[in-house]
Protein backbone atom coordinates (compact mmCIF):
# COMPACT_ATOMS: atom_id res chain seq x y z
CA UNK A 1 0.00 0.00 0.00
CA UNK A 2 1.25 3.46 -0.30
CA UNK A 3 3.19 5.64 2.49
CA UNK A 4 -0.25 7.35 3.36
CA UNK A 5 -1.85 4.47 4.54
CA UNK A 6 0.51 3.29 7.32
CA UNK A 7 -2.01 3.08 9.99
CA UNK A 8 0.98 2.88 12.63
CA UNK A 9 2.47 6.24 11.55
CA UNK A 10 5.57 4.17 10.79
CA UNK A 11 7.75 4.49 7.34
CA UNK A 12 10.37 2.74 5.94
CA UNK A 13 13.28 5.13 4.55
CA UNK A 14 12.23 5.32 0.77
CA UNK A 15 14.76 4.05 -0.93
CA UNK A 16 14.78 7.00 -3.13
CA UNK A 17 16.27 8.90 -0.52
CA UNK A 18 19.18 5.83 -0.32
CA UNK A 19 22.33 8.92 -1.01
CA UNK A 20 20.51 11.07 1.57
CA UNK A 21 22.66 13.57 2.49
CA UNK A 22 24.04 13.55 6.15
CA UNK A 23 21.41 16.39 7.06
CA UNK A 24 18.56 14.29 6.35
CA UNK A 25 17.48 13.35 9.84
CA UNK A 26 17.52 16.99 10.49
CA UNK A 27 15.35 18.01 7.82
CA UNK A 28 12.69 15.75 8.62
CA UNK A 29 12.74 16.76 12.30
CA UNK A 30 12.34 20.20 10.77
CA UNK A 31 9.72 19.08 8.90
CA UNK A 32 7.32 17.99 12.14
CA UNK A 33 8.39 20.68 13.76
CA UNK A 34 7.57 22.89 10.94
CA UNK A 35 3.98 21.63 10.97
CA UNK A 36 3.31 21.88 14.76
CA UNK A 37 4.43 25.50 14.80
CA UNK A 38 2.47 27.20 11.91
CA UNK A 39 -1.08 26.77 13.65
CA UNK A 40 1.03 28.52 17.07
CA UNK A 41 2.63 31.28 15.69
CA UNK A 42 4.44 32.28 12.28
CA UNK A 43 7.79 33.93 13.93
CA UNK A 44 8.67 30.21 15.29
CA UNK A 45 7.98 28.95 12.25
CA UNK A 46 10.44 31.20 10.04
CA UNK A 47 13.16 30.09 12.92
CA UNK A 48 12.51 26.80 11.93
CA UNK A 49 11.40 27.06 8.19
CA UNK A 50 14.35 29.38 6.72
CA UNK A 51 17.03 27.39 8.07
CA UNK A 52 15.50 24.29 7.16
CA UNK A 53 15.04 25.82 3.39
CA UNK A 54 18.72 27.13 3.25
CA UNK A 55 20.06 23.80 4.48
CA UNK A 56 18.39 21.51 2.07
CA UNK A 57 19.59 24.03 -0.81
CA UNK A 58 22.51 23.63 0.60
CA UNK A 59 22.33 19.86 -0.11
CA UNK A 60 21.51 17.70 -2.65
CA UNK A 61 18.44 17.88 -3.17
CA UNK A 62 18.47 21.14 -4.86
CA UNK A 63 18.66 18.81 -7.97
CA UNK A 64 15.17 17.49 -7.49
CA UNK A 65 13.21 20.83 -8.78
CA UNK A 66 9.28 21.52 -9.65
CA UNK A 67 9.69 20.09 -13.40
CA UNK A 68 11.97 17.08 -12.62
CA UNK A 69 11.21 13.63 -11.01
CA UNK A 70 8.61 10.92 -12.15
CA UNK A 71 6.10 11.87 -14.82
CA UNK A 72 3.11 11.76 -12.10
CA UNK A 73 3.96 14.71 -10.40
CA UNK A 74 4.02 16.77 -13.15
CA UNK A 75 0.53 16.83 -13.50
CA UNK A 76 0.49 19.28 -10.16
CA UNK A 77 4.36 20.85 -10.71
CA UNK A 78 3.70 22.20 -13.92
CA UNK A 79 0.67 24.11 -13.40
CA UNK A 80 2.21 25.17 -9.93
CA UNK A 81 5.55 26.41 -12.09
CA UNK A 82 3.40 28.55 -14.99
CA UNK A 83 1.41 29.84 -11.52
CA UNK A 84 4.91 30.98 -9.84
CA UNK A 85 6.13 32.48 -13.48
CA UNK A 86 3.19 34.41 -14.77
CA UNK A 87 2.89 35.78 -11.39
CA UNK A 88 6.27 36.70 -11.09
CA UNK A 89 5.82 38.63 -14.80
CA UNK A 90 2.82 40.51 -14.07
CA UNK A 91 4.61 41.66 -10.94
CA UNK A 92 7.51 43.30 -12.86
CA UNK A 93 5.05 44.67 -15.30
CA UNK A 94 2.87 46.22 -13.19
CA UNK A 95 1.94 49.30 -11.89
CA UNK A 96 4.52 49.65 -9.30
CA UNK A 97 7.12 46.56 -9.51
CA UNK A 98 9.01 48.23 -6.40
CA UNK A 99 5.52 47.15 -4.10
CA UNK A 100 6.05 43.64 -5.95
CA UNK A 101 9.48 42.76 -5.17
CA UNK A 102 9.41 41.47 -1.81
CA UNK A 103 5.76 40.29 -1.24
CA UNK A 104 7.29 38.23 -4.94
CA UNK A 105 10.52 37.32 -3.00
CA UNK A 106 8.82 36.03 0.08
CA UNK A 107 6.61 33.98 -2.04
CA UNK A 108 8.77 32.36 -4.18
CA UNK A 109 11.28 31.27 -1.53
CA UNK A 110 8.33 29.93 0.66
CA UNK A 111 7.44 27.70 -2.19
CA UNK A 112 10.56 25.85 -1.42
CA UNK A 113 8.90 24.62 1.30
CA UNK A 114 6.79 22.06 -1.28
CA UNK A 115 10.27 20.25 -2.40
CA UNK A 116 11.24 19.99 1.63
CA UNK A 117 8.43 18.16 2.40
CA UNK A 118 8.11 16.19 -0.67
CA UNK A 119 11.86 14.66 -0.09
CA UNK A 120 11.77 14.63 3.82
CA UNK A 121 8.04 14.88 5.14
CA UNK A 122 6.59 11.96 6.75
CA UNK A 123 3.33 10.83 5.28
CA UNK A 124 1.74 10.23 9.32
CA UNK A 125 4.07 12.06 11.66
CA UNK A 126 3.75 15.68 9.36
CA UNK A 127 -0.26 15.55 9.80
CA UNK A 128 0.08 14.44 13.22
CA UNK A 129 2.10 17.28 13.96
CA UNK A 130 0.07 19.86 12.19
CA UNK A 131 -3.47 18.73 13.98
CA UNK A 132 -1.70 18.89 17.04
CA UNK A 133 -0.78 22.32 16.80
CA UNK A 134 -4.08 23.23 15.53
CA UNK A 135 -5.22 21.12 18.56
CA UNK A 136 -3.31 22.84 21.04
CA UNK A 137 -4.79 26.91 19.55
CA UNK A 138 -7.92 25.64 19.56
CA UNK A 139 -8.04 24.51 23.12
CA UNK A 140 -6.59 28.22 23.40
CA UNK A 141 -9.41 29.41 21.68
CA UNK A 142 -11.94 27.73 23.53
CA UNK A 143 -10.51 29.39 26.83
CA UNK A 144 -9.98 32.66 25.83
CA UNK A 145 -14.02 32.70 24.94
CA UNK A 146 -14.90 31.27 28.11
CA UNK A 147 -12.82 33.62 29.75
CA UNK A 148 -12.19 36.53 27.60
CA UNK A 149 -10.65 38.74 30.68
CA UNK A 150 -8.41 36.32 32.23
CA UNK A 151 -6.40 33.99 29.06
CA UNK A 152 -4.20 36.56 26.83
CA UNK A 153 -3.94 35.88 22.95
CA UNK A 154 -0.80 34.49 22.55
CA UNK A 155 -1.41 32.65 19.16
CA UNK A 156 -2.97 33.20 15.95
CA UNK A 157 -5.56 35.88 15.78
CA UNK A 158 -9.22 34.39 14.95
CA UNK A 159 -9.33 35.18 11.09
CA UNK A 160 -5.94 33.31 10.78
CA UNK A 161 -6.78 30.42 12.55
CA UNK A 162 -10.17 29.71 11.08
CA UNK A 163 -8.39 29.79 7.82
CA UNK A 164 -6.06 27.11 8.90
CA UNK A 165 -9.05 24.93 10.51
CA UNK A 166 -10.35 25.04 6.97
CA UNK A 167 -7.52 22.66 6.07
CA UNK A 168 -6.54 21.09 8.96
CA UNK A 169 -9.98 20.36 9.98
CA UNK A 170 -10.26 17.99 7.31
CA UNK A 171 -6.99 16.44 7.28
CA UNK A 172 -7.57 15.41 10.82
CA UNK A 173 -10.79 13.90 9.35
CA UNK A 174 -8.84 12.15 7.03
CA UNK A 175 -6.67 10.78 9.99
CA UNK A 176 -9.53 9.75 12.02
CA UNK A 177 -10.81 7.67 8.93
CA UNK A 178 -7.13 6.24 8.51
CA UNK A 179 -7.20 4.79 12.36
CA UNK A 180 -10.74 3.52 11.29
CA UNK A 181 -10.65 1.84 8.42
CA UNK A 182 -6.89 0.55 8.82
CA UNK A 183 -8.32 -1.23 12.43
CA UNK A 184 -12.20 -1.87 11.73
CA UNK A 185 -11.23 -5.62 11.91
CA UNK A 186 -9.64 -5.48 14.60
CA UNK A 187 -11.78 -3.53 17.00
CA UNK A 188 -14.60 -4.27 18.86
CA UNK A 189 -18.15 -3.18 16.56
CA UNK A 190 -19.38 -0.95 19.51
CA UNK A 191 -16.17 1.18 19.43
CA UNK A 192 -16.52 3.51 15.89
CA UNK A 193 -20.26 4.44 17.19
CA UNK A 194 -18.81 5.08 20.82
CA UNK A 195 -16.28 7.56 18.88
CA UNK A 196 -19.10 9.53 17.37
CA UNK A 197 -21.28 10.00 20.10
CA UNK A 198 -18.19 11.01 22.68
CA UNK A 199 -17.13 13.13 19.95
CA UNK A 200 -20.13 14.88 19.26
CA UNK A 201 -20.73 15.16 23.21
CA UNK A 202 -16.93 16.52 23.34
CA UNK A 203 -18.26 19.49 21.12
CA UNK A 204 -21.15 20.50 22.62
CA UNK A 205 -19.30 20.80 25.77
CA UNK A 206 -16.63 22.54 24.19
CA UNK A 207 -18.73 24.65 22.25
CA UNK A 208 -21.00 25.66 25.45
CA UNK A 209 -18.10 26.49 27.57
CA UNK A 210 -16.98 29.06 24.73
CA UNK A 211 -20.48 30.59 23.71
CA UNK A 212 -21.88 29.90 27.55
CA UNK A 213 -22.09 33.99 27.80
CA UNK A 214 -24.70 33.84 24.66
CA UNK A 215 -27.02 31.00 25.26
CA UNK A 216 -28.38 32.11 28.54
CA UNK A 217 -26.97 29.40 30.40
CA UNK A 218 -26.12 30.04 34.49
CA UNK A 219 -23.03 28.52 35.84
CA UNK A 220 -24.52 26.32 37.68
CA UNK A 221 -26.69 24.39 35.08
CA UNK A 222 -23.68 24.67 32.93
CA UNK A 223 -21.53 23.16 35.04
CA UNK A 224 -24.08 20.05 36.12
CA UNK A 225 -24.44 19.49 32.31
CA UNK A 226 -20.65 19.27 31.78
CA UNK A 227 -20.50 16.94 34.87
CA UNK A 228 -23.32 15.05 33.29
CA UNK A 229 -21.62 14.48 29.73
CA UNK A 230 -18.37 13.92 31.21
CA UNK A 231 -19.91 10.77 33.33
CA UNK A 232 -21.43 9.65 30.07
CA UNK A 233 -18.42 9.44 28.32
CA UNK A 234 -16.43 8.15 30.74
CA UNK A 235 -18.87 5.20 30.74
CA UNK A 236 -19.07 5.25 27.38
CA UNK A 237 -15.24 5.25 27.14
CA UNK A 238 -14.63 2.43 29.02
CA UNK A 239 -17.04 0.32 27.74
CA UNK A 240 -15.30 1.17 24.13
CA UNK A 241 -12.18 -1.27 25.13
CA UNK A 242 -9.58 0.46 22.80
CA UNK A 243 -6.38 -2.63 23.08
CA UNK A 244 -5.47 -1.89 19.18
CA UNK A 245 -3.14 1.37 18.42
CA UNK A 246 -5.61 1.69 15.70
CA UNK A 247 -8.48 1.87 18.35
CA UNK A 248 -6.57 4.31 20.75
CA UNK A 249 -6.13 6.21 17.89
CA UNK A 250 -9.57 6.44 16.62
CA UNK A 251 -10.70 7.42 19.80
CA UNK A 252 -8.52 10.17 20.55
CA UNK A 253 -8.91 11.93 16.87
CA UNK A 254 -12.96 11.34 17.36
CA UNK A 255 -12.82 12.16 21.37
CA UNK A 256 -9.76 15.40 21.23
CA UNK A 257 -8.33 16.92 18.37
CA UNK A 258 -11.68 16.91 16.15
CA UNK A 259 -13.64 18.21 18.58
CA UNK A 260 -11.25 20.78 19.53
CA UNK A 261 -10.81 21.82 15.82
CA UNK A 262 -14.72 22.28 15.71
CA UNK A 263 -15.49 23.73 18.85
CA UNK A 264 -12.67 26.58 17.66
CA UNK A 265 -13.92 26.73 14.15
CA UNK A 266 -17.62 27.53 15.45
CA UNK A 267 -16.14 30.08 18.23
CA UNK A 268 -14.58 32.27 15.90
CA UNK A 269 -17.48 32.93 14.03
CA UNK A 270 -16.11 32.99 10.74
CA UNK A 271 -18.68 32.49 7.44
CA UNK A 272 -16.20 31.66 4.59
CA UNK A 273 -14.44 28.31 6.66
CA UNK A 274 -17.64 27.46 8.35
CA UNK A 275 -18.70 26.73 4.76
CA UNK A 276 -15.40 25.66 3.51
CA UNK A 277 -15.14 22.89 5.87
CA UNK A 278 -18.98 21.89 5.39
CA UNK A 279 -18.14 21.38 1.88
CA UNK A 280 -14.96 19.91 1.92
CA UNK A 281 -16.33 17.40 4.95
CA UNK A 282 -19.15 16.51 2.11
CA UNK A 283 -16.93 15.37 -0.25
CA UNK A 284 -15.06 13.37 2.16
CA UNK A 285 -17.80 11.46 2.98
CA UNK A 286 -19.30 11.02 -0.37
CA UNK A 287 -16.20 9.24 -1.16
CA UNK A 288 -15.96 7.55 1.93
CA UNK A 289 -19.58 6.74 3.48
CA UNK A 290 -22.00 8.55 2.24
CA UNK A 291 -24.62 7.59 4.99
CA UNK A 292 -22.73 10.99 7.11
CA UNK A 293 -23.61 12.99 4.57
CA UNK A 294 -27.27 13.38 6.17
CA UNK A 295 -25.68 13.67 9.45
CA UNK A 296 -23.65 16.14 8.74
CA UNK A 297 -26.97 18.67 7.41
CA UNK A 298 -28.43 17.99 9.87
CA UNK A 299 -25.83 18.96 12.36
CA UNK A 300 -25.11 21.82 10.13
CA UNK A 301 -28.50 22.90 10.26
CA UNK A 302 -29.10 22.60 13.89
CA UNK A 303 -26.20 24.51 14.78
CA UNK A 304 -27.48 27.57 12.64
CA UNK A 305 -30.68 27.72 13.84
CA UNK A 306 -29.88 26.79 17.31
CA UNK A 307 -26.90 28.72 18.70
CA UNK A 308 -28.02 32.12 18.91
CA UNK A 309 -24.48 33.73 18.15
CA UNK A 310 -23.95 31.80 14.90
CA UNK A 311 -27.52 32.16 13.85
CA UNK A 312 -26.97 36.13 14.16
CA UNK A 313 -24.08 35.76 12.24
CA UNK A 314 -25.87 33.72 9.17
CA UNK A 315 -28.92 36.38 9.41
CA UNK A 316 -26.57 39.49 8.75
CA UNK A 317 -24.62 38.05 5.81
CA UNK A 318 -26.30 39.45 3.36
CA UNK A 319 -25.96 43.47 5.26
CA UNK A 320 -22.54 42.64 5.49
CA UNK A 321 -21.85 42.22 2.21
CA UNK A 322 -23.79 45.42 0.65
CA UNK A 323 -22.37 47.67 3.66
CA UNK A 324 -20.59 50.76 2.76
CA UNK A 325 -17.23 49.79 1.82
CA UNK A 326 -18.27 45.55 1.78
CA UNK A 327 -17.39 42.66 -0.19
CA UNK A 328 -20.04 44.24 -2.88
CA UNK A 329 -17.83 47.39 -3.39
CA UNK A 330 -15.02 45.44 -2.99
CA UNK A 331 -15.64 43.26 -5.57
CA UNK A 332 -17.21 45.73 -7.65
CA UNK A 333 -13.79 47.48 -7.74
CA UNK A 334 -11.79 44.56 -8.76
CA UNK A 335 -13.63 44.19 -11.43
CA UNK A 336 -13.17 47.42 -12.64
CA UNK A 337 -9.58 46.49 -12.49
CA UNK A 338 -9.78 43.86 -14.11
CA UNK A 339 -11.42 44.91 -17.29
CA UNK A 340 -8.63 48.19 -17.43
CA UNK A 341 -5.69 45.75 -16.48
CA UNK A 342 -6.33 42.59 -18.24
CA UNK A 343 -2.22 41.68 -17.33
CA UNK A 344 -2.58 42.92 -13.88
CA UNK A 345 -1.20 45.44 -11.64
CA UNK A 346 0.95 43.85 -10.42
CA UNK A 347 1.50 40.73 -7.10
CA UNK A 348 0.25 42.30 -3.67
CA UNK A 349 -0.51 45.80 -5.35
CA UNK A 350 -4.65 45.37 -4.48
CA UNK A 351 -4.28 48.23 -1.86
CA UNK A 352 -4.69 50.05 -5.05
CA UNK A 353 -8.55 49.72 -4.27
CA UNK A 354 -8.86 52.50 -2.10
CA UNK A 355 -8.36 54.97 -4.55
CA UNK A 356 -11.33 53.91 -6.81
CA UNK A 357 -13.62 54.19 -3.58
CA UNK A 358 -13.06 56.24 -0.12
CA UNK A 359 -15.73 53.80 1.47
CA UNK A 360 -13.38 51.71 1.68
CA UNK A 361 -11.11 51.27 5.43
CA UNK A 362 -8.24 51.76 4.78
CA UNK A 363 -6.87 48.50 6.99
CA UNK A 364 -8.57 46.51 3.66
CA UNK A 365 -5.88 45.91 0.92
CA UNK A 366 -7.10 42.94 -0.50
CA UNK A 367 -10.34 41.79 -2.67
CA UNK A 368 -11.43 39.43 -0.30
CA UNK A 369 -11.62 37.00 -2.86
CA UNK A 370 -8.93 35.04 -4.15
CA UNK A 371 -9.66 34.59 -7.98
CA UNK A 372 -10.40 38.44 -8.05
CA UNK A 373 -7.50 39.28 -5.85
CA UNK A 374 -5.10 37.17 -8.67
CA UNK A 375 -6.59 38.17 -11.66
CA UNK A 376 -6.74 41.61 -10.47
CA UNK A 377 -3.27 41.61 -9.68
CA UNK A 378 -1.31 38.92 -11.61
CA UNK A 379 -3.90 39.11 -15.00
CA UNK A 380 -6.69 36.68 -16.15
CA UNK A 381 -4.24 34.24 -17.47
CA UNK A 382 -2.59 33.82 -13.95
CA UNK A 383 -6.54 33.43 -12.36
CA UNK A 384 -7.14 30.94 -15.14
CA UNK A 385 -3.59 29.31 -14.26
CA UNK A 386 -4.60 29.08 -11.24
CA UNK A 387 -7.63 27.41 -11.33
CA UNK A 388 -5.96 24.64 -13.21
CA UNK A 389 -3.36 24.45 -10.37
CA UNK A 390 -6.02 23.91 -7.94
CA UNK A 391 -8.26 21.44 -10.02
CA UNK A 392 -4.46 19.33 -10.56
CA UNK A 393 -3.76 19.05 -6.95
CA UNK A 394 -7.63 17.83 -6.28
CA UNK A 395 -7.96 15.20 -9.26
CA UNK A 396 -4.88 13.58 -8.04
CA UNK A 397 -5.92 13.29 -4.70
CA UNK A 398 -9.11 12.17 -5.48
CA UNK A 399 -8.20 9.92 -8.05
CA UNK A 400 -6.28 7.61 -4.81
CA UNK A 401 -9.66 7.18 -2.87
CA UNK A 402 -7.74 3.95 -0.87
CA UNK A 403 -6.07 6.62 1.01
CA UNK A 404 -8.02 8.27 3.36
CA UNK A 405 -5.15 10.76 3.99
CA UNK A 406 -4.89 11.75 0.35
CA UNK A 407 -8.52 12.39 -0.42
CA UNK A 408 -8.70 14.46 2.85
CA UNK A 409 -5.80 16.31 1.85
CA UNK A 410 -7.82 17.24 -1.57
CA UNK A 411 -10.90 17.72 0.39
CA UNK A 412 -8.90 20.26 2.47
CA UNK A 413 -8.12 22.17 -0.74
CA UNK A 414 -11.78 22.20 -1.29
CA UNK A 415 -12.38 23.43 2.01
CA UNK A 416 -9.25 26.44 1.68
CA UNK A 417 -11.27 27.32 -2.06
CA UNK A 418 -14.38 27.37 -1.13
CA UNK A 419 -13.65 29.57 2.18
CA UNK A 420 -11.52 31.74 -0.06
CA UNK A 421 -14.93 32.68 -2.17
CA UNK A 422 -15.40 35.23 0.61
CA UNK A 423 -11.64 35.61 1.59
CA UNK A 424 -8.28 36.05 0.34
CA UNK A 425 -6.72 33.11 1.91
CA UNK A 426 -4.18 32.75 -0.72
CA UNK A 427 -1.88 36.06 0.45
CA UNK A 428 -2.15 34.80 4.14
CA UNK A 429 1.45 33.30 4.87
CA UNK A 430 0.14 31.07 7.71
CA UNK A 431 -2.53 29.45 5.71
CA UNK A 432 -0.27 29.40 2.73
CA UNK A 433 2.51 27.36 5.04
CA UNK A 434 -0.07 24.45 5.76
CA UNK A 435 -0.74 24.33 1.53
CA UNK A 436 2.87 23.96 1.03
CA UNK A 437 2.98 21.53 3.23
CA UNK A 438 0.21 18.71 2.36
CA UNK A 439 1.23 20.18 -1.28
CA UNK A 440 5.05 18.59 -0.53
CA UNK A 441 3.00 15.64 1.02
CA UNK A 442 1.49 14.83 -1.85
CA UNK A 443 4.14 15.25 -4.31
CA UNK A 444 6.09 12.76 -1.94
CA UNK A 445 3.46 10.33 -2.24
CA UNK A 446 3.66 10.92 -5.98
CA UNK A 447 7.02 10.15 -6.14
CA UNK A 448 7.20 6.62 -4.07
CA UNK A 449 4.53 5.23 -6.14
CA UNK A 450 6.76 6.19 -8.97
CA UNK A 451 9.69 4.08 -8.07
CA UNK A 452 7.29 1.31 -6.98
CA UNK A 453 4.17 0.88 -9.27
CA UNK A 454 3.80 -2.52 -8.21
CA UNK A 455 3.29 -1.59 -4.80
CA UNK A 456 1.59 2.07 -4.85
CA UNK A 457 -1.95 0.30 -4.28
CA UNK A 458 -3.27 -2.12 -3.60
Amino acid sequence: MSNFSSSEGEEKPSQLNAAAPPCAPALRLGCILVAFLVPLKLSFTYIILIPLILIWAASSSWRYGFLMGFPAEKSVTVPLAFLLLSTTLSAVTGIDPGQSISPLLSLLFFSLTILIFRDYGSCYFVPLALVTGQALASAHTVLSSALPNYIPQIFLGSVTESGQLALSLVVCLGLTWQKFSSGRATMPPATPRIAVACGALAVIMLSSLGFHADINIDAATLSLLWIGAGLLMAILLTTAKPRTVDARGLLTFSVLYLPLLTSALLLNLKRGPWLGVTVGAGVFFLVFARKFLAIILTATLFVAATVPPIRERLAVSYDHFTISGGRSTIWRIGGELISQYPLGIGYHNSGIMRQFSLEIPPELKHFHNNLINIAAESGILTAAIFCWFIYAIIRVCLKRPHVALYVAIGCAIISWQVAGLVEYNFGDSEVMIIVWILLGLVLGNLRREGAHPSTASK
